[in-house]
């Protein structure tokens, strides 16, 4: 059986960009069903899902405190909230944000509703973009307090605490702003940034420096807040992919692998990967880790990272309707989420008690990734990168999938299937593959190894690519519901360059017009994501109120 890695086409670029120019209104206008996002509610044995109790739609983020408790925000357009789920008694407890709504519907459904769990002061924060502030709750005494961002409908988003504990560093999605905290004056100080940027989430490396992710931009900015002292600041920079790759890096993390070396992760919620890098590199050299396609949306949009203790990293799919793992080899392990087929999870965060937490918006529902339970297979690669030259436009791979089956397996071992799957944005054409078998049944065999052939047309474009090696398998509990485990490869393209059509010419206009489109491709597809969410959601509100009359 032969198979070809199909490139993202700028097909999908341009009509999206034509969508959101030509449809912006009409997203409003048409109603969308309400079994559109939402159509099954599967069973899993390694996520359990919780429906929150609110049936209004307005989930967003999740953490997790000391005692293994979930702490949720939810917001509408008129209230916001955060509860606490206890998984011992499975009860939530509810406390109200009472202030007034002071902003724009839009700004409440595109930004806000971070929540992290400071252990230092047992107290929760979070941005509440409904009230334009930063809200903090302490846990013991159960007193709610808000902090207002002076600059109006600024849309807060996400929000960090400092390395040494004294300030709560945040973003403000509207105003192209990031600010600070002081924790004990309650003092917030703004700094400006580029204009439609999109500042994102945050995180801080080894030696302070505070990083932030541009969704709309294609950036990451590096302030050294150290000497933040002026505005505009003058102790910053901004990195992103070489072109002509681009990236919409939205959720980040800074971890540590096995030899130390600081390592960046960011997702990219424009298409369906996450990108490593060293973190002194400044992103000039960097891996492309790939997710699955979904066969119902065109891009996976990884969303919000979080790592646990032992420096796994885990990340939400939020078109690809999967919560998925990074171990520290780079494999990445997916899982399904039960409800779907676009339960729209955003948002997660890893306990310290092996579990993943996570909010699903369409859904109206939270739940967690037991990580105790192994996945009864694992796979292992002869080799890491392959070159293909002029003379040898052909290689392979071989593959081995052992068996970890224990007494409780909880995964079909007779049909497990091996693929590839992952390209570039920028484009990798003329690649395909045979696996030698593509479908094995491991069930009475220790290990079974298979061959992938893999082979370059002439015409490919030079270039270092990364591509994932996907092994898969379904759940016992239900066959519909998918465990992969993906492992990546590099590809070596050293072939001459293509020799252009002689009858197709390209001016320089149609190359900036490309480059505009593709840039702006990446902005449009998180506002259109979102306004479909906010359009649902307000739907659902007004078919209520009218059932209630």
């Amino acid at each position: 059986m032969k198979n070809t890695i199909i490139p993202l086409t700028g097909l999908f670029f341009l009509s999206v960009i034509l969508f959101s120019f030509l449809s912006y209104g009409d997203i409003f206008a048409q109603e969308i069903s309400n079994d559109e996002f939402v159509t099954y509610s599967k069973k899993s044995n390694f996520i359990k899902e919780i429906p929150f109790p609110n049936e209004e739609f307005g989930l967003r983020g999740i953490t997790t405190d000391k005692n293994g408790n979930a702490w949720i925000y939810h917001a509408t357009q008129n209230t916001s909230s955060i509860s606490k789920f206890d998984p011992v008694t499975e009860r939530f407890s509810n406390f109200d944000i009472l202030k007034k709504t002071n902003t724009k519907d839009v700004i409440v459904n595109l930004s806000g509703g971070h929540i992290i769990y400071d252990e230092s002061r047992n107290t929760i924060w979070f941005t509440d973009a409904r009230t334009n502030s930063i809200g903090k709750f302490n846990i013991e005494s159960q007193q709610m307090d808000t902090i207002d961002v002076p600059t109006e409908n600024s849309g807060p988003m996400g929000l960090v605490l400092s390395p040494d504990k004294s300030k709560i560093w945040f973003t403000e999605l509207n105003s192209n702003k990031f600010a600070s905290i002081d924790i004990k004056t309650n003092e917030i100080t703004e700094y400006s940034i580029t204009e439609n940027s999109g500042p994102v989430f945050l995180a801080f490396d080894e030696k302070g420096s505070l990083l932030i992710t541009l969704a709309y931009s294609n950036n990451v900015l590096i302030i050294d807040v150290t000497n933040v002292q002026s505005n505009p600041l003058q102790n910053i920079s901004e990195i992103s992919l070489p072109k002509p790759d681009f990236f919409s890096p939205f959720g980040i993390a800074i971890i540590k692998d096995p030899k130390g070396v600081e390592k960046l992760v960011l997702s990219d919620h424009g298409s369906s990967r996450v990108i490593v890098s060293e973190l002194d590199s400044n992103l000039r050299t960097y891996g492309s880790l790939w997710t699955s396609p979904n066969t119902l949306y065109p891009q996976t949009l990884p969303s919000q990272i979080d790592t646990d203790e032992s420096g796994n990293i885990y990340f939400a799919q939020h078109g690809g309707n999967k919560i998925s793992k990074i171990d520290k080899s780079g494999i990445i392990t997916e899982y399904d989420v039960p409800t779907g087929p676009l339960s729209t999870v955003v948002y997660l965060d890893a306990s310290n008690d092996g579990k993943v937490w996570f909010t699903e918006v369409l859904a109206n529902k939270i739940g967690y990734l037991d990580t105790s339970i192994p996945v009864s297979f694992d796979i292992q690669v002869d080799k890491e990168k392959i070159n293909f030259t002029e003379k040898e436009t052909s290689n392979q791979v071989k593959v081995t999938i052992h068996n970890l089956k224990n007494n409780d397996d909880l995964i079909s071992l007779d049909n497990i299937d091996i693929s590839l799957v992952g390209m570039t944005d920028s484009g990798l054409d003329g690649v395909s593959f045979t696996a030698t078998p593509s479908v094995i049944d491991l069930n009475q065999e220790k290990q079974i190894e298979s061959t992938i052939d893999l082979s370059v047309d002439k015409n490919t474009k030079p270039g270092i690519y990364q591509i994932m090696i996907k092994v898969s398998s379904t759940e016992q509990i239900d066959k519909t519901m998918t465990i992969s485990k993906l492992y990546p490869l590099t590809i070596n393209v050293d072939l001459p360059k293509p020799i252009p059509s002689s009858t197709i010419k390209k001016t320089d206009s149609e190359f900036i017009i490309k480059d505009i489109i593709q840039n702006a491709a990446v902005g449009a597809i998180i506002i259109l994501v979102s306004l479909l969410v906010y359009k649902k959601i307000k739907l659902a509100r007004q078919n209520k109120i009218s059932k209630q009359e």
